[in-house]
């Protein structure tokens, strides 16, 4: 973590110097372990002959597949009460426009291969020239990230550096692009044959720096811990398929006999030898004695440490064939559900400050706005029974649940503010086909009236 006073000034050194200090290394090697090249793809023998199967069984990849579906992959849904309905009907239209499902999604992936998750906020205009509001998913994969933090104990964020390099095709020289956030503007620099300058500034609104960090539960990634783990179990199943081969190319040893190159041709045509009656005479294969069971039971010991350390159950074990109930399935994962509910924690306040500078955008044109009036809720990707739906409405009807919190627990609901709006027009819907014609509802007369033909 780079820290530094507050008050400092963008200047073309101050930048170099920070770049220069950046190392990406570790982020590099999560990277590749999660795209399958693993320390195996890299492994040779003196002897090139030598059967050398690189095997790769990418447990790195299943854990962040497991671990981000089961966290995200059911939409995060935001309520509020009625006096911010509007609010969030606005936010909702936002998060609409930038695939927000999406984004949290990548955030979400990106985080558990690094440790983290970048998004840049910004404003553009529309075809219409109206202004929008935006938000996208930085991959770390195409561009490099540095976060500069205050001495405080908060830790406040207060400089963020996006950069990458590319190769000028026409004049054959290699340049550094690099785009500097603060609280109050964006720089952009270019590095050019060693020297940086700065080409433009823009100021912008929203109070804070808009670079956004989505971190990982104790900010490393998910498979981290099981690297080596994994590097263990491809070389025992690389090395069972070298023997594999071993055994294919196997020597054939003849005792009591001489033969020639002719005679074993014979040999192996007519699917015969001939060996003459002597002491120790007979025919055996070379071939290396394999102890499987040591080597299986290693495998399986192996195996278990990674879903134990990584938190992620073995989904193809008996124990979970069958129908299971969601309550009954928590019990076997509860290890991933433990994982689950760090990773809200974490993911929970960049959410509310991407609100909360989007909010500072929307007030900045006239509203006030309380960020802190959306509330997120997440739900764990896991099936369901009907019951949990049922004690919901048996906590709405006792009163000891409201409908809005209630819209927010049910996952097949993905904005409850529109489903809301949605039964509220229903109804409207419903008491005006069943109004009598030429009683007026706002009239008090009419009403008992209405209410005396019941």
């Amino acid at each position: 973590m780079i820290r530094m006073d507050s008050d400092f000034e963008v200047t073309p050194q101050l930048v170099q110097k920070l770049l220069r200090a950046n190392s990406k290394e570790r982020e590099q090697r999560l990277l590749r372990y999660y795209k399958g090249e693993h320390a195996i793809v890299d492994r040779k023998f003196d002897d090139e002959t030598k059967p050398n199967n690189k095997i790769v069984t990418n447990e790195c990849k299943r854990i962040t597949n497991v671990s981000v579906g089961y966290f995200i992959g059911k939409p995060v849904s935001y309520s509020a009460n009625k006096e911010n309905k509007e609010y969030l009907e606005h936010l909702q239209a936002i998060f609409d426009l930038n695939n927000e499902q999406k984004v949290n999604a990548d955030l979400a992936k990106s985080a558990s291969i690094y440790g983290y998750g970048v998004e840049v906020i910004y404003t553009s205009q529309s075809i219409t020239g109206e202004l929008e509001i935006r938000f996208a998913y930085l991959d770390l994969e195409e561009q490099d990230i540095l976060l500069v933090y205050d001495r405080s104990v908060e830790k406040n964020l207060i400089m963020a550096i996006r950069h990458y390099m590319y190769k000028d095709v026409v004049t054959d020289t290699t340049i550094k692009e690099a785009y500097v956030y603060t609280s109050d503007a964006i720089y952009h620099f270019r590095e050019n044959d060693g020297e940086m300058a700065m080409i433009d500034s823009d100021p912008h609104y929203f109070r804070e720096v808009p670079i956004n960090v989505y971190y990982n539960r104790d900010n490393i990634s998910d498979f981290e811990d099981i690297v080596t783990l994994n590097d263990a179990y491809n070389i025992l199943q690389s090395d069972d398929i070298n023997e594999s081969e071993y055994t294919n190319d196997a020597f054939l040893l003849i005792k009591g006999a001489i033969a020639d190159d002719e005679e074993i041709q014979k040999m192996k045509e007519k699917r015969v030898i001939h060996i003459e009656e002597a002491e120790g005479a007979g025919v055996e294969w070379l071939i290396k004695n394999l102890n499987d069971t040591w080597k299986e039971n290693l495998k399986t010991r192996i195996k278990n440490d990674i879903h134990s350390i990584s938190a992620t159950p073995d989904f193809s074990d008996s124990s979970f064939a069958g129908n299971q109930t969601g309550e009954a399935m928590k019990y076997k994962i509860k290890g991933l559900e433990d994982n689950r509910a760090s990773k809200e924690r974490e993911f929970k306040p960049a959410l509310q400050r991407r609100i909360r500078l989007i909010t500072n955008i929307i007030n900045y044109l006239g509203n006030s706005f309380d960020w802190r009036e959306i509330m997120p809720t997440f739900t764990a990707n896991l099936p369901k029974a009907d019951l949990t739906t049922d004690d919901i409405t048996k906590l709405v009807g006792a009163n000891i649940m409201s409908k809005d919190t209630a819209r927010s627990s049910v996952a097949s609901i993905e904005d409850p503010a529109h489903e809301a709006e949605k039964v509220r027009q229903e109804n409207e819907d419903y008491i005006e086909l069943n109004t009598p014609k030429g009683v007026n509802l706002d009239d008090e007369q009419d009403e008992e009236a209405l209410q005396g033909d019941k």
